[in-house]
């Protein structure tokens, strides 16, 4: 009997016509050889040139890549990455929390966690804790880091980790192993704080190059020693990971470890780990997609209900209640990391899986354009209440913000800063802002300098010598007068287009009172005084002024310094030119607080317009009463300056700008130190035809550019504008009075848009 024997050949199965043709390349065996030698050499050879330092042969190498496979890389990268997370975390607000924002973040965690039911404790978990990182970006991308919203969000995500720390030991062990769990963690945590962190403090300060390699190295050696310790103590390896990046105490070295590592591990590890997460996935194992979305709906609306409600009874305002509660559905790593657990511990499925990542990419993805919407940085700088060098008392403290391009900025700023006449019943409180422009991908950050201590910059050493020196030459300022002056030295590091909003941000959150920028061009002296263009980023600098300008929160002076000497030894003279107007009355009350100074000697010359005082009876009411104003203010001015030696007062009285300058030119100029001017960018009849011919008169006004431009103007420039609304019942009004009519609309041409 003939017996049939069947073979079947397999086709294909060494080579692949390509991955345009095959649905899988690596089903061959061949491909898949290939791309598994690929790996291993690659693996193999990377250690081997890691360990050559250590002589280590390749065979060690080879046996150790074997340990290697891609979840211990992708944990690694985990493990990083939750470590610069806690270098970004600044835990100084939630040390000043109070019972307000700490009642809000608990309601944030304990209703959302409720529902999830008690056999999947993941559930809740993930729908409770928040990603940092991500709100982080958010809050700063939108200036509101420093706000009620940003501290809140803030404390809210750092009672999540304390959550995860606790809760997840309690549900995934037995209550023995969950009790040494949480004992062990809560005595690292002690450890950490009371001795590695005073430790790392005095390691810190005897070097002063800490951004070397042999101390970033010693970091993350420690961040990979905590994270190995934490899994001992039978926790998570990220728990140690993070408490290390907390306690590092140096925030100069932290921006430095986040700008030296944040594309290695977010760009090119923590990729490993997202892709096994999405391995994971499986879209078709959703048998209801109905129930899925009704599951994602309950998600997003029950952190905002929730966080709304507890926010409108401690009488937060609602569009902050709402928006809190939007940022609480920010989700990151840290949500990805519970639901790996859950896997892991195989109390997830895939289903579960599938639709709780989906609902974390939806929550999230609303987040920033909500936010966006609701919170326009412009809308928020011009709800500001105006504080004027005019409206402080004589004995108030006055907070003053100045601006730093570079080191030639600083003598100026400080010599200026020395006749501001600060006294012990009325000290200065000067907040030196270092702006520096941000390159690259880093991100914006604001560096907030300690006392005593230099800077490190991640811009090379001669950034670094020059932004010690800033900060040295004001900490003398207070060093050298501590009754009369505090001085805090900060760093902006931002791109040009948004450098004046973290100005503006930085001066409505200190409470500032007067800002001090420097003029975009630097002053040289050689046989006459002349304006020269420091670098190629003066335009730049020129557009931030502008911008400052258009929406500063407060006062704001332009100093064109040309040399301004310190006033300790010699008489120091200034002269205030007073057109008229509220730029010139917040001029006329900084020199006058100048004069307040033994050594400083004060001249005022006010210019009246022929017109103005001729045609009176023709003027408008509410120009009438912008005169008013100038009059009631000089005419106290004069009254209370009423025998002092040092200030005088005098009028002249002009036709047009020809008149004015010819007054000028018949003045002795080289006596004057300083020049105090308001800034008016609109033609007043005392400077009718000087703008056609001058070049800055939008940064520095008519008056300004006449004295910088000037040839027998010879001393240093302050152009002083005040708030705009300290003035707004009047300030078309003063408009209309600088053109010498009662018609608004003559001049509005004149005046750049804001």
């Amino acid at each position: 009997m003939n017996s049939f024997h069947h073979a079947c050949h397999v086709l294909n199965i060494t080579t692949t016509n390509g991955i345009w043709h095959s649905q899988n390349p690596l089903v061959e065996s061949l491909p898949l050889l290939i791309t598994q030698l690929a790996v291993v050499l690659f693996f193999a050879r990377s250690l081997f040139f890691i360990l050559k330092p250590l002589h280590q042969p390749l065979f060690v190498t080879d046996i150790l890549v074997t340990v290697m496979t891609l979840e211990t890389v992708a944990h690694m990268a985990l493990d990083f990455y939750i470590f610069l997370v806690g270098l970004e975390m600044d835990i100084t607000s939630i040390k000043g929390a109070d019972k307000r924002e700490l009642g809000v973040a608990a309601a944030g965690i304990v209703i959302p966690m409720s529902m999830g039911n008690c056999g999947c404790c993941f559930w809740g978990l993930t729908l409770t804790v928040t990603g940092f990182p991500v709100v982080a970006r958010i809050l700063s991308k939108l200036k509101l880091v420093h706000s009620d919203i940003g501290r809140m969000a803030i404390i809210n995500d750092f009672c999540s980790w304390i959550l995860v720390a606790i809760l997840l030991p309690t549900r995934t062990s037995s209550p023995e192993n969950a009790l040494y769990a949480i004992t062990a963690t809560i005595a690292f945590i002690l450890i950490c704080i009371c001795i590695v962190r005073p430790t790392l403090v005095k390691i810190f300060h005897q070097t002063s190059c800490i951004d070397s390699e042999y101390y970033l190295c010693f970091v993350l050696i420690g961040a990979v020693i905590c994270s190995f310790v934490t899994d001992l103590c039978g926790t998570y390896p990220v728990n140690g990971a993070f408490v290390f990046g907390i306690i590092i105490p140096n925030k100069e070295l932290r921006s430095v470890l986040i700008e030296r590592f944040q594309d290695l591990v977010s760009g090119i590890m923590l990729p490993l780990f997202f892709a096994i997460c999405g391995m994971r996935i499986n879209v078709h194992a959703v048998n209801n997609w109905l129930w899925a979305g009704l599951v994602v709906i309950l998600l997003c609306v029950c952190k905002i209900l929730t966080t709304y409600s507890v926010c409108f009874f401690t009488d937060l305002p609602s569009r902050d209640s709402f928006a809190l509660g939007v940022l609480m559905n920010t989700k990151g790593i840290l949500a990805v990391v519970v639901l790996n657990i859950g896997w892991d511990k195989k109390v997830l499925h895939v289903e579960e899986y599938t639709v709780m990542v989906v609902a974390l990419l939806i929550m999230t993805s609303i987040v920033g354009p909500t936010i966006s919407a609701m919170y326009k940085t412009s809308t928020r700088i011009g709800k500001y209440e105006g504080r004027t060098i005019q409206r402080t008392k004589p004995t108030d403290e006055i907070r003053i913000l100045t601006c730093i391009h570079s080191i030639h900025n600083v003598s100026g700023m400080i010599n200026l800063l020395s006749i501001s006449n600060a006294a012990k019943n009325s000290p200065l409180s000067v907040f030196a802002l270092q702006l520096v422009e941000l390159t690259g991908r880093a991100s914006p950050m604001l560096i907030v300098h300690s006392s005593g201590k230099t800077s490190i910059s991640m811009y090379g050493r001669s950034h670094n010598s020059d932004s010690n020196i800033i900060i040295n030459a004001f900490e003398n300022l207070e060093t050298h007068n501590p009754v009369a002056f505090s001085v805090q030295s900060l760093t902006s590091l931002s791109p040009f287009f948004t450098m004046h909003e973290d100005v503006c941000i930085l001066a409505e959150n200190k409470r500032v009172a007067f800002m001090i920028l420097p003029f975009h061009k630097q002053a040289m002296l050689d046989d006459e005084v002349v304006l020269r263009d420091k670098a190629s980023s003066d335009s730049s600098f020129h557009d931030v002024n502008m911008n400052i300008l258009a929406n500063a929160p407060c006062s704001v002076g332009i100093l064109v310094d040309r040399g301004l000497k310190h006033p300790h030894r010699d008489l120091y003279r200034l002269e205030m030119m007073f057109i008229g107007g509220p730029d010139d009355r917040e001029a006329l009350a900084y020199a006058w607080r100048m004069s307040g100074q033994k050594l400083v000697e004060l001249k005022v010359v006010r210019f009246l317009s022929r017109y103005n005082v001729k045609e009176n009876k023709k003027l408008s009411p509410e120009v009438k009463r912008e005169i008013k104003l100038d009059n009631e203010y000089v005419q106290e001015f004069r009254l209370k300056t009423t025998g002092e030696q040092n200030v005088s007062y005098s009028e002249k009285v002009v036709d047009n700008g020809e008149e004015t300058v010819a007054q000028l030119r018949a003045m002795d100029h080289k006596m004057f130190d300083l020049y105090v001017v308001g800034r008016q960018v609109v033609e007043s009849p005392v400077t009718a035809g000087l703008v056609d011919w001058n070049d800055n008169c939008q940064e520095i006004g008519v008056t300004g550019d006449l004295l910088v431009s000037s040839s027998f103007v010879n001393g240093s420039v302050l152009v002083v504008q005040q708030y705009a609304g300290a003035t707004t019942a009047s300030g078309d009004a003063s408009v209309a009075w600088l053109t010498g009519s009662g018609s608004v609309h003559s001049s509005v041409h004149n005046i750049e848009p804001l």
